[in-house]
């Protein structure tokens, strides 16, 4: 009989035990779920967020860098969640722009999903304002007559003081292959596609460092190297003649210049076309063309900044993409003759 009693109330003990120990099990899981959630669904970006995510990058660097760029929260609990709660969970590479007010859920879900979910597009490099338009139009990315609308909006303009300085969009908008959500807005394309210029100029130079006058100028002159330079180890080269030239007081003769202010792309300029009265026909007018004549690249731009240390004054084609450089105009001349273009 005593062996029956001791029995039961082991088994009530360790019933009372298992029960008390299920209990703060289920306790502590219900509170790390809540703690989860609340990491994962309520912190969220306090800035727009721009990462490229390369082949190779860890999902620990991935989170660093969110967290280090306005995602609140817990990184640890991130890594979890994306590791573990996300069967199949890989960071899919592409370029992705995540606005403000997006959690890490959100984050995730894109990634995860890759560039194949989101909308591309690829700006060529020397496109004009009004061929990116027409580019743009004709892929369906933005409307012509809502790109016109935007690039006047004077409010629109305030998120880059230099642009609201100059009164204009050309030359500030960065070839490159973009991937983004289809549901943004417009003006948040046209956004991607200016802060993306400005992110890359930084990386040449410290912008804070120049005037807007010198950061507008040399971005008048990258587009000019965009248009004249065919071949990249050249565009250093042409950089030091344009400034040379100015230095001196020259007229920079540039037919880009004309051909930016003709109604329609010529193959060859004539007489009369040199003629033509602009401020942009630096055939006529010294100094620099009152705006750039295209969006230039990240190479130009570098040439621009950063031009080779000549004494050449003048190039001219040889015909292949290539270009004979001199000194001086007798040595033009010669070189012109010798040159298969002319």
């Amino acid at each position: 009989m005593k062996k029956e009693k001791f029995n039961k109330n082991q088994f009530k003990t360790s019933f009372k035990t298992i029960f008390i120990s299920f209990t703060l099990i289920l306790i502590l899981f219900s509170f790390l779920i809540f703690y989860i959630s609340f990491n994962v669904f309520f912190f969220k970006l306090s800035d727009d967020f721009f990462i490229e995510v390369y082949p190779g990058m860890t999902l620990k660097f991935f989170i660093e860098k969110l967290v280090n760029n306005g995602l609140s929260g817990n990184k640890n609990v991130y890594y979890f969640y994306a590791r573990f709660l996300k069967p199949g969970f890989v960071l899919k590479k592409g370029k992705y722009n995540f606005k403000k007010g997006s959690n890490f859920y959100n984050i995730i879900e894109v990634v995860g999903k890759g560039v194949s979910e989101l909308k591309k597009v690829t700006i060529p490099p020397g496109l004009k304002i009004k061929e990116l338009i027409e580019y743009l139009n004709k892929n369906k990315i933005i409307p012509e007559k809502d790109f016109i609308k935007l690039i006047s909006n004077k409010d629109f303009m305030k998120n880059w003081p230099i642009i609201e300085a100059y009164n204009s969009f050309e030359g500030f908008i960065f070839p490159e292959t973009y991937f983004y959500s289809p549901d943004i807005k417009y003006e948040e394309v046209l956004k991607i596609f200016v802060d993306e210029f400005f992110r890359q100029l930084n990386k040449i130079i410290n912008i804070n460092d120049y005037s807007f006058k010198e950061i507008y100028e040399r971005i008048i002159v990258a587009s000019l190297i965009e248009e004249e330079a065919f071949i990249e180890s050249e565009k250093e080269i042409i950089a030091s003649v344009i400034y040379n030239r100015l230095k001196k007081g020259m007229r920079l003769e540039l037919c880009p210049t004309v051909e930016y202010i003709l109604p329609k792309h010529k193959k060859f300029l004539t007489y009369e076309d040199l003629l033509i009265k602009s401020p942009y026909n630096t055939y006529i007018n010294k100094g620099l063309p009152p705006t750039p004549i295209c969006n230039p690249s990240l190479s130009s731009l570098k040439a621009s900044f950063y031009p080779a240390q000549t004494e050449f004054l003048f190039y001219v084609s040889k015909g292949d993409g290539t270009h004979f450089f001199s000194k001086s105009f007798e040595e033009h001349l010669r070189y012109k003759r010798k040159s298969n273009y002319y």
